[in-house]
């Protein structure tokens, strides 16, 4: 992937940017909502957006409009107020279950159903790759609803509270990376026991 002097970030990355196995996991992960002096959005405007695009391996034609770089990080602020309600044990807001509707509609309105040699297929015939995007993320948001909530889960460290699927048997992941999630609850016990 292609991150060149334009597509570079002003901040340091994240050591796993793409962790969460959805794609609708990971766009919500694209504002970073740890603790500290505040939100880091990597998609904030329209170039970061391309630039996090492309590493995730979107190829997009061009950076969206600011009115479709809004419309964008809308459906994230609804898929996060539905995805945390869920982990907290309460009710999605409806508010933000009317913004996924809408942008599932419009993703539906995209599909055609295409014959090939293999049989059928649905393809999405939205004018631009970042409207294809957006339907991609709005369908595979409602599929998550649709297969089992219980498997989004968030990273319970404070300091990350990033998104994950949990495709594990008995639904006993745990950790966004257990390489450092994990690994740093496990030195903060080691170190709480030790002082004790």
């Amino acid at each position: 992937m292609s991150t060149g002097p334009d597509h570079q970030a002003p901040y340091p990355l994240p050591k796993h940017e793409f962790l969460a196995g959805r794609i609708a996991l990971d766009f919500c992960n694209s504002l970073s909502r740890c603790a500290g002096p505040g939100p880091r959005d990597r998609a904030l405007q329209p170039k970061d957006f391309l630039a996090w695009a492309d590493r995730y391996g979107q190829a997009l034609d061009r950076a969206p409009s600011p009115a479709t770089l809004a419309r964008l990080h809308r459906l994230r602020a609804a898929l996060l107020g539905i995805f945390d309600a869920l982990n907290d044990g309460g009710t999605p807001p409806a508010d933000d279950l009317a913004v996924l509707n809408e942008e599932l509609a419009a993703a539906r309105t995209a599909e055609r159903l295409r014959s090939g040699q293999g049989g059928f297929a649905l393809e999405d015939r939205a004018a631009t790759p970042v409207d294809r995007f957006r339907n991609a993320v709005a369908r595979d948001a409602a599929d998550l609803l649709l297969d089992d909530p219980r498997r989004i889960k968030r990273c319970p460290n404070h300091e990350c509270l990033w998104l994950f699927y949990d495709g594990s048997k008995n639904l006993s992941r745990r950790w966004c990376a257990m390489d450092d999630c994990g690994t740093k609850d496990k030195v903060r016990r080691f170190r709480r026991r030790k002082s004790d």
